[in-house]
């Protein structure tokens, strides 16, 4: 082999060596460029679902109280001393708020907060009376006792619907990043409101 060939193949392995070392400064430069970028869409994919976990969690246990509210809201009479006296006995409105609160508690793993149930105007601390059950109302958006507006029960709400006897309920539970700083989806309270026409 002449010294001609031998000094290119060497110049010739010399540059590919190079070429190679370079190639890695750049692939590491890449690295330290994207890898942040990555970790932090890591980090927002990762709290992002378990927001929307937790809100369709939220979600569900309102609808299974909604349910049993639809299904058994027919079977309430007035919660009237009388009703205990009845055979079987009659699902008096406490009852009938005791069971939803325990169903959409219990629809989730952990269990959520106790939820606020009203039926009509009634909450669980304004007591049921025979008022409160034989009266209509008209619902608006807010679940709270005085949103629900008295009506006459031939007398048409003002957005169309026929008043009747309501059930809304209330839940909420917090929500924690697992990251602390991730700023788009803060720790907080996801609130959940159903509203049901029970009769």
């Amino acid at each position: 082999m002449t010294p001609f060939v031998w000094s290119t193949m060497t110049q010739d392995w010399a540059r590919a060596v190079n070429l190679l070392r370079s190639r890695r400064g750049i692939a590491a430069v890449e690295f330290a460029l994207i890898a942040p970028f990555m970790v932090w869409l890591l980090i927002f994919t990762v709290d992002c679902t378990l927001y929307l976990f937790t809100t369709l969690q939220l979600s569900n246990a309102v609808a299974a109280g909604a349910e049993y509210a639809l299904v058994n809201g027919q079977a309430v009479s007035p919660n009237s001393a009388g009703c205990a006296t009845t055979t079987p006995p009659c699902l008096t409105v406490a009852t009938l708020r005791a069971n939803i609160k325990t169903i959409v508690q219990n629809a989730t793993s952990p269990a959520l907060a106790a939820p606020t149930v009203y039926y009509n105007t009634s909450s669980a601390t304004a007591g049921d009376s025979d008022t409160i059950f034989y009266s209509c109302y008209c619902p608006n958006s807010a679940a709270a006792a005085a949103a629900q507006t008295a009506s006459t029960c031939s007398t048409a709400c003002a957005d169309g619907t026929q008043p009747g006897s309501y059930v809304a309920i209330q839940a909420s539970t917090t929500f924690t990043p697992i990251f602390p700083g991730d700023q788009w989806l803060a720790a907080g309270t996801i609130s959940n409101t159903a509203w049901v026409r029970v009769q």
